[in-house]
């Protein structure tokens, strides 16, 4: 005989940490975590610099490989990454805490018919998640479990960077989040003394303390295997070995904007037609299954400066060998924050004049190739420099990922669509222009020299739209691909129950319906807290309790 788990969390990313540490805190209910990855315990997971080695580093991420090349020119060989091991991305990603506007939330609610999920109740699972080096606030935390820092690391030119973003009209903030409108400032980030604040390093810890939490890495899942349409257990690789684990409560997949539609794909749940296409039997049609995806869209934008310090020396010889020796004694100094200080909200196109762009700007920039491309991550340009990174936050294309076979080695089909309506392209060229504005306006604009990439000689809307095409990336902020609402294709309900199924629910940037306007990383842990409590609502007032069955 095989005890059953109450509750199996397919993923321990952003929400399914959050997920593991709410389900199990009765102490009573058994939860069963699996993880694809590794424990993710590296010394470069921990210091917020090290996100710049993590990039390149197969142990630490998935890499999907975009198998549609863009239209027009746009580059061949795109690769789409997201963290791998127990906090997902959040072991991977810059640490911007950055929460999006209530506004965003109401849309949810309004437009998608996400019933219960809006700006009063997104905002009350950021302050629970928070606790905020600002202190308590109506728009901050105090008490959460993720520490917030406001302000980890600042120099002059940040300031300056600022005072540019003043000269163009936008609202100096001390604290980007709680605020709307068009607004600057330096970005918040899920920091403590110097540390990274991932998800596993906070609710997954706490979690893991329990002995009613049992933690499996290494962990592929294949396939949810299903009694007619009630899930009962998981179908997993662990280190070679092909196990099932079974679950008498419910299945939460965490796996997010990318895996999580490939698993409901292998496990029979999707579009029936592409399912028996790829030899998938079919247990529940659901054709949006890995469609109407949609993500951020980004380019960088470096410059050459020729006053004042930027932060380019900190990446090289004495200068690297002085501020890693500061972060080892003090946990503090350019090491312990991200990889961008300031940031910015505004409107670049959106005819509703609500924030639909987010600006990053930095002391540095990255080495430009002979294709007059920016260089690997890691290549820091050891000249002075300063980089702005803009991100386009409410595009209107939509995307797909589709699996391909039963099997997770089955490459699945990544289309991205970018750029592939009006809105989109406008807002796209509208968007460089505002990038050039910003590094124009003083003081910045006395202090930077050459436009490196693309280069000042680019100037038509034509030959924007095709340098944007040739140099953006997604955002790695993709969501909606198993999307939630009210409608009858949606994937999940409003309560993150998938639809044509028992037992089963979704939990991570899959399900979010519609626009975040900013990153996604404290959208994703607010998900896996309100989904936690509907779980336990549903559950009623009385703990789970493990029956026995024989292993399936």
């Amino acid at each position: 005989m095989q005890e059953a788990w109450d509750y199996i969390i397919v993923g321990a990313g952003s929400a399914g940490c959050v997920m593991a540490e709410r389900l199990s805190a009765d102490g009573r209910s058994r939860v069963l975590v699996l993880e694809a990855g590794g424990e993710n315990d590296s010394f470069w997971v921990t210091l917020p610099k090290g996100v710049a080695k993590l990039v390149q580093k197969p142990e630490h991420l998935w890499a999907y490989p975009v198998s549609q090349p863009r239209e027009e020119g746009g580059p061949l060989g795109e690769v789409w990454i997201r963290g791998k091991g127990l906090g997902g991305s959040s072991s991977i990603n810059g640490m911007i805490w950055s929460r999006g506007e209530p506004a965003d939330y109401d849309a949810w609610e309004s437009e998608a018919g996400a019933t219960g999920w809006n700006g009063e109740s997104m905002t009350a699972a950021f302050l629970e998640l928070e606790d905020h080096a600002a202190g308590p606030s109506q728009t901050r935390g105090s008490g959460g479990l993720v520490h917030v820092d406001p302000a980890c690391y600042t120099y002059p030119l940040a300031d300056r960077m600022i005072e540019a973003g003043e000269a163009l009209g936008l609202k100096r903030v001390d604290d980007l989040n709680g605020t709307t409108g068009p607004r600057v400032g330096l970005f918040s980030h899920n920091v403590r003394k110097g540390r990274r604040e991932s998800a596993a390093r906070t609710y997954l810890a706490v979690a893991r303390k329990r002995a009613n939490v049992t933690v499996v890495t290494g962990a592929m899942a294949n396939r949810i295997v299903f009694n007619g349409r009630r899930a009962v257990a998981v179908e997993a690789t662990v280190r070679g070995q092909s196990c099932r684990f079974g679950c008498s409560g419910e299945i939460v997949v965490s796996t997010g904007a990318m895996e999580s539609p490939l698993l409901l794909q292998r496990s029979g749940i999707g579009d029936a037609v592409r399912l028996k296409a790829a030899g998938i039997p079919v247990v529940a049609h659901s054709p949006d299954v890995g469609e109407r995806m949609i993500e951020h869209l980004s380019i960088s934008i470096p410059y050459r400066l020729e006053k004042g310090r930027g932060t380019n020396r900190s990446f090289f010889g004495i200068g690297a060998a002085m501020a890693m020796l500061r972060y080892l004694v003090r946990h503090d100094g350019i090491m312990a924050t991200g990889p961008f200080e300031v940031g910015a909200f505004l409107n670049v196109a959106h005819p509703d004049g609500r924030t639909d762009a987010q600006l990053y700007l930095g002391g540095y920039t990255f080495r430009v190739g002979h294709d007059n491309d920016p260089v690997p991550l890691d290549k820091i340009d050891p000249k002075p420099g300063v980089t702005i990174y803009g991100q386009l936050l409410r595009l209107t294309s939509e995307s797909s990922v589709r699996a391909t076979g039963l099997s997770p080695s089955d490459s699945p089909e990544i289309r991205h669509n970018f750029l592939s309506t009006g809105h989109d392209r406008e807002s796209a060229i509208a968007l460089v222009r505002v990038m050039r504005a910003y590094m124009a306006s003083s003081p910045l604009g006395d202090m930077v020299g050459t436009e490196l990439v693309p280069g000042p000689h680019v100037e038509s809307d034509e030959d924007l739209l095709a340098a944007f095409r040739r140099l953006s990336t997604c955002g790695l902020h993709a969501i909606r691909s198993c999307r939630m609402g009210g409608d009858p294709e949606a994937v999940v309900d409003p309560r993150l129950r998938v639809n044509g199924v028992q037992g089963v629910r979704i939990a991570d940037c899959s399900v979010i319906p519609w626009h975040v306007t900013g990153n996604t990383n404290a959208p994703a842990m607010a998900v896996g807290l309100r989904g936690a409590k509907l779980i336990l609502d549903d559950r009623g007032a009385e703990p789970l309790w493990s029956q026995f069955c024989s292993e399936i």
